[in-house]
């Protein structure tokens, strides 16, 4: 059954004594007897309300926990019923109160619980959601699958998806954080919490709050904890506060990190780590699971290897790791499309709170974060979220509790148009249960599950998997949880944990459908995938059309840090699409290992794609390997491990000298990596490489050049796709840069004297420029 609501002003509330749901409300429920409910407005005038079964109250009363629900009406209605699946969607009237809001306190059990409000004049009713509401629920059919507009909002008028309400266990204590102020400039924290006691007022007999895992004395004020810190040392830092009371209840712990430093996302650049395959440091992890395909197999990397690797991606300008699907994946071997594999890749997941034992489990997970950490590395999840595979225990213990919709498979022999089609519905596999997220229960489970993994580990953003082919409760939810429990951002809180959706559509507004402040920070670009690869592969579009592309994603996701990226795990890899072309994407590709290619034309095309992507702005993805450019066709083949092609990967501590003296290819990989570990510095070093508006400087089918300053600091980026050596001379002034100076390419050392307002640079054939002014005359 569809409860559709409409689109308006922010206008409604619901509350419960107990946590931190919505905002104050303006009711609450003090007594409950004689078939009487007694409800109190702030002025304490009272009103009763009969408790009649046939009006379906008493379905609602019963055992479970306060909650008020209050709702500001929109229209001028002369009654506001509430409805859920608590009274059968059916609408139990609510008490108009003396400032014209109506309210009603119920006890719902703890847990989640869909309801809408409906205004009701004479024999018309009008259904909305309520927009204080921090969750939502949509019913299936809430969208069309190819529809490319979609928001959230309530009001008259226009449908929208359920609101919901988190009920938690009001049997145990709950905290909030209530004031939260981090001064970076002098490494300072403030923090308030307060703390619900239980009903009954059990009294409390152990309250903790801690620093990075050691305790602070002196916080707890007798009511709460107040806490003042100073002179914290730079990196990162997790505050956690729990207590304790008389029946044994223990509150869940408060998680409150963050950063003693003002970095943000944009100017980053990110690594994605393919667990598995990019070094082994722990071979005693090593085991086979049953795969006829070698690269549909572990191979052995591990948390270890990652570790022992961190030296190396420090010197490349690393500073955000995204890591594989960190759950424990199925046992055994699978059908897939080059025989059986293994869930080496981690998005088979089998166990929802337990850490893949291939990798290092929950211990070496821990062991990497903190490494990470250490070297102010963030540390991105893999966050599979559309599916589980069929040996998780959710599928035993719910599948006859409607928690997965009925099987039809995304691929259908070789059609992929479900995907498409039904994309909140279609298996990726008939192994891999589909989570029918209409149902409230999944929807919560899988987000709670998330933010568990958030808090275990000390996260600092998730790489959200398939994000088209769920609906947008998922991440409107996960965005409104993490506000409240990992950011705080209603106390204070400014630490933007980061959040980036894969939808794999070359669709501008496909892209932007999930991208805003109430669903995902950003998403992987892959419009921008699309024309950089048609730019510098088979020159099908020119430099000012791949330029002109960057800026109309500027233009469309504004604020948004996306991630730009010249291949990921699930396309080939640049090097064999430039070598062998749309085969390498193709089927025929997928099973065969790829070869190194010879053709330096090559290299030169991938070093002028790290120019274009290093001198951008947003978070920038080395998908490993991309960085010296390996070779690889589609899934499974362009998942080869990273140590095949540099004998520096042992599995024991190696930074960028090391991989480069162990290259087995060093004619076609030292110049890339070199490269990149040029722009990845100088990206660390200067924000003018990603901060400032860009100037066209110079503009042909084959070459382009942009100026762009920042903060006193100056850049001119110029790439030539052309097979000759080209001198260019033009102004400077014009491009809001200085007329005298001297400028060094970053890349070679290469210095350009400008005079007169004029510069020449000489950029030789398939070659890029990064020049930065050093003297201003």
């Amino acid at each position: 059954m569809s409860h559709m609501g409409v689109r308006g002003l922010y206008r409604g509330t619901v509350r419960s004594p107990w946590s931190w749901l919505g905002g104050a409300a303006t009711a609450l429920v003090l007594g409950a007897c004689d078939g009487q409910v007694t409800v109190f407005d702030e002025d304490d005038t009272g009103t009763s309300v009969a408790d009649d079964s046939d009006s379906g109250i008493s379905d609602i009363f019963g055992d479970g926990c306060p909650v008020t629900f209050t709702h500001q009406a929109f229209g001028s209605p002369t009654e506001v019923r509430l409805a859920g699946p608590f009274n059968d969607w059916e609408g139990t009237p609510m008490v108009e109160q003396a400032d014209g809001s109506w309210s009603f306190s119920v006890r719902l059990s703890p847990g989640v619980h869909p309801y809408k409000f409906i205004e009701s004049n004479g024999s018309f009713d009008d259904w909305t959601c309520d927009p204080h509401a921090e969750l939502i629920q949509c019913d299936e059919g809430y969208k069309s699958p190819g529809d490319t507009s979609w928001a959230h909002s309530c009001g008259l008028g226009v449908s929208s998806c359920n609101s919901m309400v988190r009920v938690p266990d009001c049997s145990v204590p709950q905290l909030e954080v209530n004031q939260l102020d981090i001064d970076r400039d002098v490494g300072r924290l403030d923090v308030a919490i307060s703390v619900q006691l239980a009903e009954g007022d059990a009294e409390l007999v152990d309250m903790q709050a801690t620093m990075d895992g050691e305790p602070i004395d002196g916080a707890w004020t007798g009511d709460g904890f107040d806490i003042s810190l100073s002179d914290l040392p730079a990196g990162r830092h997790t505050l956690r506060a729990q207590v304790t009371d008389a029946n044994g209840q223990v509150s869940e712990s408060v998680h409150v990190p963050f950063w003693m430093d003002a970095r943000g996302w944009d100017g980053g650049l990110m690594y994605y780590a393919f667990t598995d395959r990019v070094a082994d440091g722990d071979e005693t992890l090593n085991t086979s699971e049953g795969a006829t395909h070698e690269l549909g197999s572990y191979m052995g990397g591990d948390y270890a290897g990652l570790i022992s690797l961190l030296p190396y991606l420090d010197d490349l300008g690393v500073n955000v790791i995204w890591i594989a699907n960190p759950q424990d994946n199925a046992e055994g071997a699978y059908a897939a499309d080059c025989g059986l594999y293994t869930g080496y890749h981690g998005y088979w997941p089998d166990g929802a709170r337990t850490a893949e034992e291939h990798f290092g489990g929950s211990e070496g997970l821990h062991a990497l974060v903190a490494a990470a950490h250490d070297r102010e590395m963030r540390v991105v999840m893999d966050w599979v979220v559309n599916h589980v595979h069929e040996n998780h225990p959710y599928v035993e213990d719910h599948e006859a509790d409607g928690w997965f919709n009925d099987l039809v498979t995304c691929k259908v022999g070789d059609d992929y148009s479900n995907f498409d089609l039904i994309p909140e519905t279609c298996w990726f596999a008939e192994y891999l249960p589909d989570i029918r997220y209409y149902e409230p229960e999944p929807l919560d489970q899988m987000v709670e599950d998330a933010i568990w993994w958030v808090k275990t580990y000390d996260l600092d953003g998730f790489r959200v998997d398939g994000a088209k082919h769920v609906p947008h409760s998922v991440v409107y939810n996960m965005a409104s949880r993490l506000r409240q429990e990992i950011e705080h951002t209603a106390a204070g809180g400014d630490e933007d944990f980061y959040t980036v959706g894969e939808t794999f559509s070359f669709s501008p507004d496909w892209i932007s459908l999930y991208v805003d402040e109430n669903q995902l920070d950003a998403q992987f670009d892959f419009p921008l995938y699309g024309d950089l690869r048609s730019a510098l592969i088979d020159d099908s579009i020119s430099l000012p059309d791949l330029y002109a592309s960057r800026f109309s994603s500027d233009a469309l996701y504004g604020e948004a840090v996306m991630s730009q990226f010249l291949g990921n795990h699930d396309v080939s890899r640049f090097v064999s699409q430039a070598d062998a072309g749309g085969w390498a994407d193709s089927e025929d590709s997928a099973c065969l290992t790829g070869s190194v290619p010879t053709n330096g034309d090559i290299y030169d095309r991938l070093r002028l794609g790290w120019t274009f992507l290093m001198t951008q702005p947003g978070l920038p993805l080395i998908y490993y390997g991309d960085e010296l450019g390996i070779p690889g066709y589609r899934d499974p083949s362009n998942r080869a491990p990273l140590w095949w092609y540099s004998s520096g990967i042992d599995g024991s501590d190696a930074n960028l000298d090391d991989v480069l003296d162990g290259l087995h290819h060093p004619d076609e990989h030292g110049p890339v990596l070199r490269q990149v570990a040029a722009l990845g510095e100088a990206r660390a070093n200067h924000p003018v490489l990603y901060r400032g508006d860009a100037i066209e400087w110079w503009q042909e089918t084959d070459v382009y050049g942009f100026a762009r300053s920042y903060d006193g600091a100056h850049l001119l980026v110029v790439l030539n796709r052309s097979g000759s050596e080209r001198t260019l001379t033009n102004g400077l002034s014009f491009a809001g840069l200085p007329t005298e100076g001297e400028w060094e390419d970053i890349l070679t050392g290469d210095r350009f004297t400008a005079t007169g307002d004029s510069v020449s640079v000489v950029i030789p054939a398939m070659e890029s420029r990064v020049l930065l002014l050093t003297s201003d005359s």
